[in-house]
């Protein structure tokens, strides 16, 4: 990355370490709050249960974060990667706690999760060849793409009143502020402000909104001092058809994890992610979502805006974002100050993301041009961004389609998983066999590189 600042392995010192792990704190709030917000109100929980819904998805991101950062044993990415509920599962869970109780809706999601922990791995191992940068480079084009509509949602604030123009343009008019500060400081700063360009700017559109008394104050007076996370708060029960579904949405999420996983790895080393890592990440994210049905909360994924934050910032460490895992677990037992975070502006939030979703997209353009781009990859391109990107775009006239397969065939892993499909089954020239041949010896050098500077690096570490 040109910008580089912090390489995966490297530990800024303390007084850096936290004002940078925010910025990632901040936009993950945003996500994790919307998500447990969303799937309580489908599944027509009262206001308490939906508190701690919201409280233990602050929990389950952090954990999920701490896995996916540090590892443990062999599952976790061991890259700066920051998890959120997965919106992916939200519709297929509040359907089936329409036919079951939402425990048995957990419990299955348990189930589901392990399997997630055990067969994920398995499929990238002996899928991994087939990852070329076309197929990973549209996943991650994909994640920027389907995410922007999302940022014109905040700039406009998705929760006010449409027919008030007014307010309206006062809200677009914060984002592009937003937006512009963000960009100035990105690109006219250097070094430490820099590198916390993204939390400035949200803190400044935050304070802007304050002033012009757009933050209600409320819920921060009622909310509590302290509070303790409650697990499993409603039973646990097991539905085979529930469970079934439910691993068959966890294709999409494995396909997700790959996306932005490499757009992780290839913002910050210019390289795709190894055999390796992928694996990793996919039984980090099922971990992680043990823990969340244990919690009463969504299934796990990667975070896609935090990508965007690593490749604008330059800032690609992962004792960063374990510390904005610890920070967000944190919070997680003092709602009261979580809440004040909870209360940035969608616009504030929007600003920033318009950039940070773009900068994803540009990121899958860059992966792409990895490839050789001949006639067999201009398919393989074109047939997975028609059928995934534009299937996301035409959703409304797909909603024929059941649930569960319109999850799987449009969208990120539409794309995803077209590309994978088109690679495994389209006929390759001898220039394209002796160019993958190339690629794989490369992939392995780089897995070996990679390997050997975190061996150096523990050994450097045991020996102060």
């Amino acid at each position: 990355m040109e910008n580089l600042k912090y390489g995966i392995n490297d530990k800024p010192t303390l007084v850096k370490t936290i004002p940078l792990a925010f910025q990632h704190v901040l936009s993950a709030f945003a996500g994790t709050l919307s998500g447990a917000l969303m799937l309580a109100t489908g599944m027509g929980m009262n206001s308490q249960d939906t508190a701690l819904v919201v409280q233990c998805a602050m929990l389950i991101c952090a954990v999920a974060t701490i896995i996916q950062s540090v590892g443990i044993g062999p599952l976790g990415a061991r890259l700066p990667i920051v998890t959120g509920g997965s919106y992916t599962l939200i519709a297929p869970m509040v359907a089936l706690s329409k036919d079951m109780p939402i425990g048995t809706v957990f419990g299955s999601s348990f189930v589901a999760a392990i399997a997630l922990t055990v067969l994920g791995p398995l499929a990238v191992k002996y899928l991994h060849r087939f990852f070329s940068p076309v197929v990973t480079g549209s996943a991650v084009l994909a994640v920027g793409m389907c995410l922007m509509g999302s940022a014109f949602s905040y700039m406009v604030n998705n929760s006010a009143d449409p027919a008030n123009e007014p307010q309206i343009w006062l809200f677009v008019g914060i984002a592009l502020f937003t937006l512009v500060l963000t960009l100035v400081l990105d690109s006219f700063t250097k070094g430490f402000v820099q590198s916390c360009s993204i939390l400035i700017a949200i803190v400044v559109g935050y304070v802007l909104c304050v002033v012009l008394g757009l933050v209600d104050f409320a819920s921060v007076g009622t909310a509590s001092w302290l509070a303790l996370p409650k697990p499993v708060n409603f039973g646990f029960g097991f539905n085979f058809s529930a469970i079934i579904t439910l691993c068959i949405v966890h294709i999409a999420t494995v396909m997700e994890n790959i996306g932005d996983t490499t757009g992780v790895v290839s913002g910050v080393e210019d390289r795709l992610p190894t055999k390796k890592e992928l694996m990793r990440a996919v039984s980090g994210d099922g971990l992680g979502s043990v823990f969340a049905a244990l919690f009463n909360g969504l299934p796990v994924i990667s975070g896609s805006p935090n990508v965007g934050i690593i490749t604008m910032t330059g800032v690609g460490s992962r004792f960063v974002t374990l510390a904005g895992g610890i920070i967000i677990g944190i919070l997680a037992f003092f709602p009261k100050f979580a809440q004040v975070l909870a209360l940035t502006p969608y616009p504030v939030l929007g600003g920033v993301l318009f950039v940070s979703f773009g900068t994803i997209a540009a990121s899958g353009i860059r992966v792409i041009g990895m490839s050789r781009m001949s006639k067999r990859d201009i398919t393989i391109l074109a047939m997975a961004i028609v059928v995934g990107i534009g299937g996301s775009a035409a959703s409304a006239s797909l909603s024929f389609l059941p649930s569960t397969v319109l999850t799987l065939i449009t969208g990120i892993p539409g794309t995803a998983m077209t590309a994978l499909i088109l690679n495994i089954i389209l006929p390759r020239s001898k220039a394209d066999k002796e160019f993958e041949a190339k690629q794989a010896a490369e992939n392995a050098r780089l897995e070996a590189e990679a390997e050997a500077k975190v061996a150096a690096q523990t050994q450097k570490s045991g020996k102060k």
